[in-house]
């Protein structure tokens, strides 16, 4: 069951979206409050799964609130609806979006529309919940395979204190001269079958003998000491087992060479935790591949909701304030209306035109229509020179190509990449100029994102990630599924370059 918690100083408004809530949401829980101080608090203890906030309120207003909320580690992630007369003004739009809040809604607002966002809000809530348990399943796989891991090297240096391993002295001709009785708890094999019997070169039941025997009789020759050598061996009952040989030459009062001394470990245990923790390495590969694809389809999904949305703001809601506008538009123009109502509707036409105006921005900051029916550069040219007006700053767009192909998914990826990077710089650069380059190679798309702002000191997307910087890793991590990739290149007060590259086949 989901919780819903509605935040609004006026009673009046309070009651109506708490009516349909209940109407439409008939299995959730709907939670009410009437201040922002006591929802915050309320929103802690229950921890809901959205919250429709006010922004005009007493004492604290709905900005304020919204803050702490995505500050907080435990309410951040909860999706917030902020809902208020003020939706229609682009500058809080910006800021309430600044914020951590997930998306506007303006009074008075349509009761299908606020269905729907809140649904919206529920599915990115589930979607969230979904894709951070598998982030906790993960990292509780990797501390345990961590912990076998090190359990295993525990046991391995407590055995090595009682190792099984035996001592030997072979002659000058490389033959065994002397072995210690550990032979025949580690090999099954007696002594006395092995001293002036075998070679150390003829390595008991080696597996690879040829390979061992050429490695042995050429440091026999060089008479050097060795550490190590590892020579896989069946026991007498068949068993394989791994075994290290180490030793020195030794040589007579004259310094002749007279043969060699060393010693011989049972290392198989070792070797068996070495294969399991490859094992479990790959295991984890497996599973990190799996989280990045889940990323992607998320971001897929997302995609398409955007979309879903924007052709409901633009055929619903944009084709009614339309409809209303031309009416009314009609009746001013008709001399039986008094000069005074015709006014009032003139007034009342310019605020609709100006919603108007306000719901084909929205449109096209959820999901612009010049990206699916002109192809991939018109949009980011487009978004180019709405960044150039929103933000006063320089922009230029460069391209060797006039047409990139690639599938709807990877195209929205790759707008998507240069909608955060310009983002990036117009929220942290302080840049006054921008360009955007794409070419191509016999392999790859490749995008450049250039400013000439502040620049910082980049340490690799791991260590950008621990100090916050969610959205160049996400990018690097989006890009990688794909087999593209991210570099970045920046220098304290010399601007930053970000190169990413998309491949041209199977993308």
């Amino acid at each position: 069951m989901s919780t819903i918690l509605a935040i609004d100083d006026d009673y009046s408004n309070l009651v109506l979206i708490e009516t349909i809530l209940k109407r439409n949401f008939p299995d959730s829980e709907i939670i009410t409050s009437l201040s922002a101080e006591e929802g915050v608090k309320i929103a802690k203890q229950v921890m809901p799964d959205t919250i429709l906030l006010d922004i005009m309120m007493a004492g604290m207003n709905g900005f304020e609130a919204c803050e702490i909320l995505k500050q907080d580690e435990e309410t951040k992630h909860i999706p917030i609806l902020l809902v208020s007369a003020l939706g229609q003004n682009y500058e809080n739009r910006v800021k309430g979006l600044n914020l951590g809040a997930e998306a506007f809604i303006s009074k008075p607002f349509q009761k299908p529309e606020l269905v729907s966002q809140v649904k919206v809000m529920l599915r990115i809530k589930k979607a969230e919940d979904l894709l951070r348990k598998q982030n906790q399943d993960l990292e509780l796989f990797i501390k345990k395979q961590t912990k076998d891991f090190n359990t295993s090297e525990n046991r391995f240096l407590q055995i090595s204190e009682y190792a099984n391993e035996y001592y030997w002295e072979i002659n000058a001709e490389g033959k065994y001269t002397y072995v210690s009785a550990g032979i025949e708890k580690i090999l099954g094999v007696r002594a006395e079958l092995v001293i002036n019997k075998e070679y150390l070169f003829d390595f008991h039941n080696s597996v690879n003998h040829e390979k061992s025997r050429d490695v042995l009789f050429g440091i026999f020759n060089k008479k050097i000491d060795y550490k190590e050598i590892e020579v896989l061996c069946r026991t007498k009952d068949g068993r394989s087992i791994w075994l290290t040989i180490s030793g020195f030459p030794i040589f007579d009062e004259e310094l002749k060479f007279i043969g060699y001394r060393g010693i011989t470990h049972d290392v198989t245990l070792r070797r068996r935790a070495e294969e399991e923790l490859k094992k479990s390495l790959l295991e984890i590969k497996r599973d990190q591949q799996k989280l990045k694809k889940l990323n992607s389809e998320l971001l897929v999904v997302e995609e398409k909701e955007r979309r879903r949305i924007a052709e409901y703001l633009h055929d619903g809601i944009g084709q009614i304030l339309s409809y209303v506008h031309m009416n009314l538009s009609s009746i001013q123009k008709k001399n039986i209306v008094p000069d005074e109502i015709k006014e009032k509707l003139k007034k009342i036409s310019g605020f609709l035109n100006e919603a108007i105006i306000q719901s084909r921005l929205l449109t096209y900051d959820l999901s612009p229509p010049i990206l699916y029916e002109l192809g991939l550069l018109p949009a980011i040219k487009w978004k180019l020179s709405q960044t150039e007006s929103d933000h006063n700053v320089n922009t230029v767009f460069l391209s060797d190509i006039d047409l990139v192909e690639m599938n709807n998914d990877t195209k929205i990826l790759t707008y998507r990449i240069v909608c955060e990077l310009l983002a990036n710089i117009t929220k942290h650069a302080q840049a006054n100029n921008i360009r955007v380059s794409v070419h191509k190679n016999d392999n790859f798309y490749i995008f450049g994102v250039t400013d000439d702002g502040k620049g910082f000191e980049y340490k690799g997307k791991n260590a950008l990630f621990k100090k916050g910087g969610y959205g160049l890793f996400s990018i690097s991590e989006r890009l990688e599924s794909i087999q593209g990739s991210l570099i970045i290149e920046s220098r304290i007060d010399k601007g930053t370059k970000a190169t990413f590259s998309i491949p041209i086949k199977n993308n």
